[in-house]
């Protein structure tokens, strides 16, 4: 498979990975099933954090192959080598983070139903790790669209906005414990709606790159 169509599968994977849910029907159905539903909420979260950084670690490979054979067949490659080694560099460092430590989700799934305040680790890790791969995600995609546009291939850069913002853990932890766990339905609110939110933006700036792609 030549890297344009294996590129374009990894954005067809998208609706497969990239799973959301709305928080209103989690809540509710989590109190009428006595916390059954939001159980397997918890597993959907983590198994989607875990699907959607190995999809993107497969989709900022098979871009980088896409960008030296347009190079290539541009007679370019030469032109272009520094900042193409530049641009694996960067997709080196974001799969060394979205692979770091292990996040099995059945093990954390285990870990919170056993130990329960091990939930708010979870939510903490879920936080800081799509906060830190969003980052990283900038980066790539902002350095990828200078290259496109060497190889004249979309018509504008394709960046991203921050929508996953960093959360203080201790903050977010003293106030669960001292409103007795109140806040850590917020706390639930913010895990699950900040990665909704950077799918979101997957749909817009990947239908864009898509485009581009295929010109």
């Amino acid at each position: 498979m030549t890297s344009v169509p294996a590129l374009q599968a990894d954005m067809n994977l998208r609706t497969a990975t990239d799973w959301q849910q709305n928080f209103w029907p989690v809540f509710f159905l989590s109190l009428i099933t006595c916390g059954i539903y939001g159980i397997y909420v918890l597993y959907k979260m983590l198994d989607r954090r875990q699907q959607h950084f190995e999809r993107m670690v497969n989709l900022r490979q098979h871009l980088i192959g896409v960008l030296k054979e347009k190079a290539e067949a541009a007679g370019r490659s030469a032109e272009l080598e520094q900042d193409l080694s530049q641009l694996e560099g960067i997709h080196m460092e974001a799969t060394a983070r979205d692979r770091a430590g292990e996040k099995s989700p059945a093990l954390w799934l285990v870990l919170s139903i056993v130990v329960g305040i091990v939930v708010y680790y979870v939510y903490y890790f879920l936080n800081d790790d799509f906060r830190a791969h969003e980052s990283n995600e900038q980066r790539f995609m902002a350095r990828a669209s200078e290259i496109m546009a060497t190889l004249g291939m979309p018509d504008q850069p394709i960046l991203m906005d921050t929508v996953v913002p960093e959360r203080n853990f201790i903050v977010y932890i003293l106030l669960t414990l001292v409103t007795c766990g109140i806040y850590g339905i917020y706390w639930m609110y913010t895990v699950l709606t900040d990665p909704n939110r950077h799918f979101q933006q997957h749909e817009v700036w990947e239908a864009r790159l898509a485009a581009a792609v295929t010109v």
